[in-house]
């Protein structure tokens, strides 16, 4: 009888017969926090080369500078900035670097003071900023008072009691005096990096901008993601960042390339990095190699998507190697699977049915479809489609001066025949 460790071991043959020790494929960016996470960023990540110079230009001055790096959701932001980072890490050992993500709710102020706070445990001053907005810390802090009794001889009596809970009335000004403290041990100074302001809706983030120019002003850098949107807010902001930088799709060579990098990394017997050689993207084959990179767009996150969904159908398959036809069954499986992952509207839905219908909805939509849909203008309809175009169920095409979307070239969705 098949035992649920039968079943285990027989998955990790089935990823091992495919000459890898496991799937390199991950949505979530490695966020390097040991040597050993950021050896395998340093394998995976590719291109951005211009993007990297511009950046690393900036940190041959001495003077803080303030970095907006922006791109649509999927594009590959938190990866550059984990690489940014780690870079400075190894390059800048005197230098504190310090990642985060905006929670919702939460100012910039606070969510970059708590970040600097947790990357300082051995600083008390750190830790009671933590401690008092109610944040567990791995030591105990104490409020200490002491009484004095007036006898013969003077007593005194030391007692001591939790600090209470308080939520941080002035982050601005706790951020700035933290990160003073902070470059007496660092002397290259302090890194911000706050990641995921693309989460947030533009009224917020026009908000959260205007409420942070104190802290982007003060004495760290600072490095921000967000959408390309998030620059057009900012114009009329004059000097709030030296540099604002766009990430766009990647092209077909890089796209390819960071396949190479991906299998190379968990590949057994196997370090061919060779572009010209077959070997370079075993399991897959070249032709079926370069057509899983067309289909990913140039987008990072639908790359790491797409590539989970075929690695695990070639598994299930029990194959070697990654040929059209088992290409084609992977491919088929990941279009329900970003649907189920997406947990679309029912007007959502509509909409992307009509997208696979016509395969491209522009400005130009017709009235009938407009109705249709339940709306009466395209721009009514922008909403949807780009919430479409972030659960990777469609992508922004180039026409001049019009938006316009065309669905994922995914096959249409497998039946249970076709296994």
């Amino acid at each position: 009888m098949t035992t649920a460790d039968d079943l285990f071991y027989q998955a990790f043959d089935d990823i091992r017969k495919l000459g890898l020790s496991q799937s390199p494929f991950t949505e979530s960016p490695i966020e390097p926090q040991n040597k050993t996470q950021s050896k395998t960023l340093d394998l995976i990540f590719t291109g951005r080369k211009t993007e990297l110079r511009q950046v690393f230009n900036l940190f041959q001055s001495r003077e803080r500078r303030r970095i907006l790096i922006s791109g649509r959701i999927g594009i590959g932001k938190s990866a550059f900035l984990h690489e940014v980072l780690s870079v400075l890490s190894r390059t800048r050992p005197k230098m504190l670097t310090v990642y985060t993500s905006l929670p919702a709710n939460q100012d910039l102020a606070t969510t970059a003071l708590i970040a600097l706070a947790q990357a300082m445990p051995n600083d008390e001053w750190a830790q009671q900023q933590l401690h008092q907005m109610g944040i567990p810390i791995d030591r105990s802090l104490k409020e200490r008072t002491t009484k004095v009794g007036m006898k013969l001889v003077a007593e005194a009596e030391l007692s001591e009691k939790d600090l209470p809970f308080i939520k941080s009335q002035h982050p601005t000004e706790s951020l700035d005096k933290l990160i003073e403290r902070a470059q007496k041990i660092y002397g290259d100074g302090v890194v911000i990096a706050i990641d995921d302001l693309d989460k947030q809706d533009p009224s917020t983030v026009r908000k959260l901008m205007h409420d942070a120019q104190g802290m982007l002003k003060g004495r760290a850098w600072f490095l921000l993601t967000g959408h390309p949107m998030t620059g057009d807010l900012l114009t009329s902001e004059r000097g709030l960042f030296d540099l604002q930088l766009e990430l766009k799709e990647l092209d077909q060579p890089t796209t390819y390339q960071m396949l190479i990098n991906y299998l190379n990394s968990v590949r057994i017997k196997n370090d061919c990095k060779d572009i010209n050689d077959p070997r370079s993207v075993l399991p897959f084959l070249p032709e079926t190699a370069k057509k899983f990179c067309e289909v990913s767009l140039g987008k990072p996150r639908l790359f790491n998507r797409l590539g989970s969904t075929v690695l695990l159908t070639a598994s299930e398959l029990q194959v070697e190697v990654i040929n059209p036809d088992v290409l084609e069954k992977g491919l088929k499986a990941a279009a329900p699977s970003l649907r189920l992952q997406a947990a679309l509207s029912f007007q959502e839905e509509r909409v992307r049915a009509l997208l696979d219908k016509r395969r491209i909805v522009s400005e130009e939509i017709t009235m009938a479809d407009l109705q249709e849909l339940g709306v009466s203008t395209f721009s009514e309809l922008l909403p949807i489609l780009e919430r479409l175009e972030e659960a990777d169920l469609a992508y922004q095409i180039n026409q001049d001066d019009t938006k316009a979307f065309a669905p994922i070239p995914l096959p249409q969705a497998q039946t249970p025949n076709d296994l």
